[in-house]
Order: structure tokens, then sequence, then C-alpha cells
């Protein structure tokens, strides 16, 4: 997603950091010295600033054992700047190859990785449906780890002059000189069909690649991809609001915008002030525009994230809507009662404990500001190269500034973002920067009717990120599905005969003859004939 929710995209536990203070704390999802978590329910999708990360759901326990199938590899000699040849830098990027569904003829699925890290899993059975269907068109798989994400390191650090090389066009460039060296390696031959699957910005990257190099790319699946660049995604919350409603009935989106507007409410006097820290454990003074700007942002997360996952296989997660929704239930509840339903959401077990959280846009700066790359828990933070990519090419920032949201409009607005920009890269990073990198990114990739063939959209209408996708076919050879009742790259999953709903089944239904049609001369042949 996210692109995809933010995201994607898509994790958001650095708001709720250790606290500097004197009373019990713990970074929420961790642990305690004896080892307790008292992580808050929502311990974070990090969803904020356009971030849209998709991760597959993990493939059942019974498919798990052929992961062995899938190697962990390296391109030794990735390009550092593909469009400077006097700059000879190369670098290691990585990859994941499965071949033990392949036959002689067969062609070649890529799986783009996007803004964040790679995973063996992705290509195992049960994951994907482009695995799904590699089984059927004996296909080999590989999945390529985008630069600065993951493993993928092309240089020391995430310096702002570093960071120049992190781009959609690198990525791209990065794809087509991955497919040569299989060529040249021997892994793939000439002339064999290749097509790419990807979901949320990598859906970007998927319809983007065979625009670029139709040559290399002959078919391309692309998911739940915002491939329209907007500042201020003003949308992306009027979806949120809908889908609340849809899914779980409107009074949850009413409890979440009467709870809101109380602190709202309560923040305007200093007793009232007091009364909203007491309530969210905020350890911090919340003493600037920018550290209340963050503050609601936060609040908004578990919804904004429910909402873009929503997973019908996973119905007592955080990837669930009617789950989130359950915590503000409640007929004709007071103000008061919707807030400290909120908090209970947000603190989960650590609510009524001496834990406090710091919620300023301070400890969110010092986070976002580190330049080495951070291992967390085994996976490599993505947080400060993502908003990076959306400071300098497609902006993506959710704000509250669209109608009928259940969060106030006067904080969480566009220029929160811009400063943050500034705040992270240098001063150089305005609101010019970002408004001339969105308009570049229509001008340079299509916008919504770019130029391409063998391509296939596909968009759920419940999530966030649909309405800057393209809904409607771009031509015979462009088509588009819109899922109905469909989340963020809920076509990407596995057939799941338990939860899939006809829309879903329908869509891979279509991108199934997608592929046929698209990788075959003679659409009616046989998948093992290419």
């Amino acid at each position: 997603m996210i692109l995809a929710v933010q995201a994607a995209l898509l994790a958001l536990a650095l708001a709720l950091a250790p606290a500097p203070s004197q009373q019990a704390s713990v970074p929420a999802g961790g642990q305690d010295a004896n080892g307790a978590t008292d992580a808050p329910l929502f311990p974070g999708l990090r969803l904020r600033h356009g971030r849209l990360r998709y991760v597959p759901p993990p493939p059942p326990a019974n498919v798990l054992s052929n992961v062995h199938q899938v190697e962990t590899l390296y391109f030794e000699e990735q390009v550092l700047d593909h469009f400077n040849p006097i700059d000879k830098r190369v670098w290691k990027q990585r990859y994941f190859a499965r071949d033990d569904l392949y036959e002689e003829g067969g062609p070649a699925f890529i799986y783009i990785g996007g803004e964040g890290q790679e995973a063996a899993q992705s290509l195992a059975d049960g994951a994907l449906y482009m695995t799904y269907l590699a089984r059927i068109y004996k296909a080999k798989l590989f999945d390529l780890e985008h630069r600065y994400y993951g493993y993928s390191h092309p240089t020391p650090d995430l310096s702002s002059a570093n960071l120049q090389y992190l781009s959609a066009d690198q990525a791209l460039a990065d794809l087509a000189y991955f497919i040569e060296y299989l060529i040249q390696k021997g892994d793939l031959k000439e002339g064999q069909k290749v097509a790419v699957f990807g979901g949320s910005y990598p859906g970007n990257l998927a319809a983007w690649a065979r625009l670029k190099y139709p040559h290399l790319i002959h078919a391309a699946v692309s998911s739940s991809a915002p491939v329209h660049a907007e500042a201020d995604y003003v949308e992306y919350m009027e979806v949120v609001s809908r889908s609340l409603a849809r899914v779980a009935g409107q009074w949850c989106d009413d409890n979440v915008k009467k709870a809101t507007d109380r602190i709202v409410q309560l923040l305007k006097t200093t007793d009232g002030y007091e009364q909203v820290k007491k309530t969210f454990q905020v350890a911090s003074e919340l003493k600037s525009k920018s550290d209340l700007d963050n503050f609601f942002q936060t609040l908004s997360n578990p919804f904004a994230g429910a909402v873009q996952y929503n997973r019908d296989s996973a119905p007592n997660s955080a990837d669930n809507i009617k789950y989130i929704c359950s915590f503000m239930q409640g007929d004709n509840i007071s103000p008061d009662e919707a807030m400290e339903k909120l908090s209970t959401l947000i603190l989960g077990r650590s609510k009524g404990t001496t834990q406090l959280y710091d919620f300023s846009y301070k400890s969110l700066v010092d986070s976002y500001k580190q330049e080495a790359y951070q291992l967390v828990d085994g996976e490599y933070d993505a947080m400060r190269q993502w908003t990076y990519q959306t400071c300098t090419e497609f902006g993506y920032f959710q704000t509250f500034s669209g109608k009928n949201v259940p969060f106030p409009a006067l904080y969480n607005a566009v220029d929160f973002s811009y400063q943050l920009c500034k705040d992270l890269f240098g001063d150089a990073y305005d609101e010019s920067v970002v408004t001339a990198a969105v308009d570049r990114s229509n001008l340079e990739f299509g916008d919504r009717k770019p130029d391409v063939t063998n391509v296939i959209f596909a968009n759920g209408n419940i999530d966030p990120w649909h309405a800057l996708g393209i809904l409607s076919d771009v031509s015979s050879l462009a088509p588009a599905v819109l899922v109905d009742g469909g989340s963020h790259c809920a076509d990407m999953n596995a057939p799941n005969a338990m939860y899939d709903t006809v829309d879903i089944t329908s869509a891979h239904d279509k991108i199934h003859a997608f592929i046929r049609s698209a990788l075959y001369e003679d659409p009616n042949g046989d998948p093992a004939d290419f």
C-alpha cells in the first residue's frame, strides 16, 4: 500500500516511546524487566506520512514446510546511481528465489519489494496469489527487495545526502538491471516471459515497470496502487470514516467523533488539559500545535489500520474493523465515556498503570532523524526512508481536512507534514519541493491515465488508498478490477475458501485470465506451453 496502510501501509508504536519519567515505562510493544508485555492493544502500524506497507498474512502452518525451497541471494553489483554514468559505485541487493515449481518453458514471476523488509515466506505456498498462479503456470519465483529497505543498503547510512539515491526511478532501474542479471546468470532465458506483481507502492512500481521496460516485462499485476500522487490526501480519512460505518455501523464513526470532540473541548482549559493527559497517560507536555497534531494522528491510527487491512480471517486483531470498533461500542454514551473507551483502545493493558507515553512532536522527529539503519525486533525500520519518499515524490499525507472525518480538522493538516519534511531532511525540503515532486511524479508516470498495455489494476472500495488508484479500465489491454468490500491488497492473498468473498474470487479469476492472455499469444493454449 503504503503504498500501500501507512501505508500498508502498511506500524506505529514510535509515538508511544518510553517516557522520560520516574514512573514505570517501557517502549510500546516492549517488555519489562520480568519479561511481561505491557504493550498497548494497538502496538502500531506506523501509518503516518504515507506509510503503505503491505505485509502478506502468514501462510498456513501446514505449508510453511516449503519455505526451505526459497533461497536468499544477493545481486552483488547493483548500480548505485543508474542515471550518472560517471558514478561507478555498486552495492549488494537482496532477493529471494524459488524454482521448485518451474518447468521448462514456464515464465518468471517477480514480486516487487516496497517500503519494508522482504521475507522468504512471501514465496511460500499459501501466502500470495502470485505463488498460487506460479504452480499453475510452472513459473520461477523471485522477490526483489527495494533499495534502502530491509537488508538492501546501497549507502552506509540514511543521511539526507545519501537518500538522494532513493526514488521510484532508481528502484525501477534496479528491477531492469536485476532481470538482465538473471539472464546473464542463466536463471532466465532470453525471451522468457516475465510478469511482475506488486501491491501498494510496489503496485505503482509494477505498472510503471511495464510502462518503462516493456521489452523486459511482459505483464504486470498492480494491486491497490495509489498511482496518483497527492500532497494533501484528505480522501484517506474520508474513506476510513465511511468504511467504519459500512462495516461496523454508523455508531462506531459517531462514537470516535464524540471522543475526539470531547478531547478538543477539554484542551481549552487547564483542568481539561490535565484530564486528557491523565486519561491517555501522557508523559510529556503537549505544548505546541505539532505536539497535538502528532497526538491526534496517533489516536487515528488504529482505525486507519483496521480499515486499510480489514481481514475477516483475523477477527480478533488490530487488522479487523469490527474488532477495533468493539472498543467504542455503546448506545447513547456520553462524550467522557467515549473518550475513556478510546483511551482503552490506545493504551490496552497498560491502561490504568503507571506507564506513561511520549506523544510529543520532538519524540517523533528524534525517532525519524536516526541516520543509521535501525534493526528492531529482527526487521530494519523503514520510516525515515519512506518519509523521505513521501517528501520527495508522492506526498500521500493523510490529513484530517476532509469532509465528515471523525478527527478534528484543526489538527493534522498538511502543514504538519510539510514541517516534518524540513525537520527531518533540511530546510530545503519545504512545501514547494513536495508539491513540485508530486507534480513531477504524476507527469512522469501518467497519473491515472498511463499509456500502458498488459497491466491489470485491482483495488478494494473500503481501502483508503483506492481513492488514488485506477478504478476503471484504461483500455482493453489495461483493465481494472474493483473489489466490493475489498481492503488494501486483498486480491494479493492466496485463495482462502473459508474467508474469500464472491468479489475476491471474481478478482482472482480476472487476474488469472489476464495473466493467461498477457503471457500467451494463444489465450486458449496449454499453460505448460510457452
